[in-house]
This record gives C-alpha cells, structure tokens and sequence, in this order.
C-alpha cells in the first residue's frame, strides 16, 4: 500500500508564505497591541507657553504700575503709555484740547441766546409760505457713538449757532454734528440738557443763520390746525413737512415739576424728538421731546413741550452757565440695584454720558463704573458731586474706573461747566 498523500488531502496541504508588506505585528488572527501614545512633550510646550505669557503680562504691568506714596497713603498708579520716560506723572494725564482748560466751554450768558418770541398777531400763512419761512431753521442733529448713530431734528434758535433739540440723552455720543438744509455739516457741542424733558442745548461755530421765532400763545386751542417739520429719515431725506391738529393741550406735573405738554396727529415720522410744532402763522408753539415715556408706563408717546417751557428750560441753561460749577467732562446716573446684583459690580456709580470734545470723550465711555475719587470710595452720585465740589477749576482728581473685568485710572482736569 502506497504511504504517499495526494497534494489534495489538508493533512499534507502546503499554507501559503505571507505576502511581502503583511505588517509585522500580526500573527494569524492576532494583533499585537499598540505602544500607548505619550503626551509629555505637548504638555512641556503648552507649560511653557503659559509661563511666557505670564511673564510677558507681569513685565508689561510692572512697566505702567507704579507704587505712589501719596497723601492718602500707598497706592497703585497707571502710568500713561504714551508719556515719555522723563515724565514723572504716574497715571493717565487728560488734558483739555489746546488752552481752554481754565475756560468754559462757552458764555451761554447773552441776550442772544434767550429765546426770539414774536409779541402780537400776525399773518395767517398758507402751508407752503410756512414751510419757506422755518424751514431753513430746521436742522439734523446726528449723534456718532459706540453704539452707532442716531438722527433727531433741531432748531437754530440765534444766528450764531445755538441748536435747542430734544434727544433721549446724549448718553454715549462720540461726536455730535448738525446737518443744514442747504448741505452744509458742522461739528456741534453740547452746552446743555435738561434730563427729565430731554430738551438739549447745542453750539456750532456760524454766522447769521436763520433762526425760528416762538409764540406768546400759552393757551393754544384744541382742533387748530399746526404744522410740523421733522427729520424721520436723517440728513439723507430732511425737513419732511407735515400737517395736522391739535390733539391736546393741559399742564401736567412730571418728577415734581409743572409742564405744559402738547399732543398732535402732525408728526411726520410718528415719534420724533425735536421737531417744531408750528402753527398757522409759522411760530413755534413747542418742541417734540421724548417727556412721554417719563410720564407714561409703558408706551413711548410724544408730546410737544411748550414754548413758555423752552424759555425756562433755557434759562436754566443760562443760570447753570453763571454759576461755573465744576464737572469733569460727563454725567453720572446710580446703577440700577438689579444690575448691580446680577452682574456683581464693584461699584453703585456708573458715566451715564460723556460730552463730546471734553477732556473725557474718547478716554471715558458710557457705563465705566466710577469705584473711587481721589482714593475715596463713591457708594452713590451724592458720594462722587461731594467729593467733586471739594475741589475748583484747574485741579485734578484720580478716578478709579472699572471696565470689562479691569481696573483703571485717569488724572482728569476740573474745569468749569
């Protein structure tokens, strides 16, 4: 009987050689496992990149903090960056533009600011005839700011450039300029504001403007006819011409003070601040402000202030102009308790508006919170206007300031309002 298997029989069958490129790790159905993978080096590199960082950070800091001994005691100081090394002022100097650091901004004190009120009667005027008598008086009054921009309409209420408009405060403005009917732009500041009926004061550098003139009429009736000429589509499409009546006419008490508030149909845009209602004879019987939403809960109706109004709220102006009292370039509001709360501010006393071209704009910004004066702690406005009235003209005072996570502070001039 013959030993030898036939090549078909698997008991003699030869197995295949492995290919060539057959990785070295496998063993059949076996798979040797991989080495664990080491992460050391990118941790070495990620502690090194940290540790650059914060040595970068700590030099930085040492090079613009300073330890001051000063009269109140030891104090961190800023120094300014942009300084020279031969400077010795420690913090961030803020210097009104060119010489007007002892001055007020301007001498609101002349007759020609008081309001022109027409005496007497006069002619009835066609609709037509009291658009080209006013509307060459009527301006765009646009406000550049953080935020973006905002357009509300203004009056030339002197020859030489005062503007009365009415905004919902000119928290956060930039810049301020005024557009004219006839294409010109100028560059505006602001002299005033009235707080509770939004009316503001502004001045721009002009010559023999044209002015509007305002009516003696304290008792308009109900259902005439008035006119109104506003600025709902900016410098881009101004002085829209509207037509309307008198919806209503009463004095009302608003935060303890007596204002006599008048509401029409005549408005071209349907809310629009600053716009002169006018009546049939093309004098101004009042000002569109946004009084209505201190007034009314809730809604945002907009109500005409009157003329005899304006004429007091300018006066105001005028008295505050005469007392030089002393300010810093912006205006401070408590911050709500909620807020304070909720976002866990070290502070209770925030900028509520900056006024545009003062030593402040551009350095200072709406909502700093104000931490302290001076070294002293400032819990409320009535901690920050004490601690301001300590001081006169041409003084300065540290302000620690608290914005987006960081403290700050600045040396700032006090000048005259």
């Amino acid at each position: 009987m013959d030993d030898k298997r036939t090549p078909m029989e698997a008991e003699v069958q030869e197995l295949p050689e492995q290919p060539c490129g057959c990785p070295e790790d496998y063993y059949g159905t076996a798979v040797r496992p991989k080495p664990s993978r080491s992460y050391v080096g990118l941790w070495i590199c990620l502690g090194l990149a940290v540790i650059a960082i914060c040595t970068i950070s700590v030099v930085t800091a040492v090079k613009h903090v300073r330890l001051e001994n000063g009269e109140d005691g030891w104090r961190f100081a800023l120094q300014n960056q942009e300084e020279t090394e031969a400077s010795t002022n420690p913090v961030r100097n803020l210097e009104l533009p060119g010489s007007e650091q002892a001055a007020a901004p301007y001498e609101i004190g002349s007759d020609d600011l008081r309001l022109p009120v027409a005496s007497g009667g006069g002619e009835l005027l066609s609709p037509t005839e009291i658009y080209e008598s006013v509307s060459d008086a009527v301006v765009c009054v646009e406000l550049s700011g953080y935020y973006g921009s905002e357009s509300y309409t203004g009056v030339v209420i002197s020859s030489d450039g005062f503007i009365l408009s009415a905004t919902d405060g000119l928290s956060g403005a930039a810049s301020i300029s005024v557009s004219f009917p006839d294409g010109a732009v100028r560059s505006a500041k602001r002299i005033g504001e009235d707080s509770l009926s939004g009316v503001c004061l502004l001045k721009v550098e002009a010559e023999k403007l044209p002015c509007v003139r305002f009516s003696s009429n304290a008792e308009p009736r109900i259902g005439q006819s008035v006119y109104c000429i506003g600025n709902p589509y900016g410098s881009q499409f101004p002085n829209v011409f509207s037509e309307g009546m008198l919806s209503a006419s009463r004095s009302v008490e608003v935060n303890g003070r007596s204002f006599r508030l008048m509401q029409t149909n005549a408005l071209p845009g349907g809310t629009e601040y600053g716009c002169p209602l006018l009546d049939e004879r093309g004098l101004v019987l009042g000002i569109t402000t946004p009084i209505g939403m201190r007034l009314v809960s809730g809604t945002d109706p907009c109500f005409a202030v009157s003329a005899e109004d304006l004429v007091g709220i300018v006066t105001g102006f005028e008295q505050a102009a005469s007392e030089n009292t002393v300010w810093l370039g912006f205006e401070v509001a408590d911050i709500p308790e909620q807020y304070r709360e909720f976002f866990r501010f070290p502070g209770s006393v925030w900028i509520d508006s900056v006024s545009a071209g003062s030593a402040s704009d551009g350095i200072l910004y709406q909502y700093d919170i104000i931490t302290a004066v001076d070294g002293v702690e400032i819990s409320g406005t009535d901690d920050f206007e004490r601690v301001l009235a300590a001081h006169s003209a041409g003084d300065r005072v540290l302000l620690t300031i608290y914005r987006n996570g960081r403290f700050s502070y600045y040396l700032l001039p006090i000048v005259t309002r």
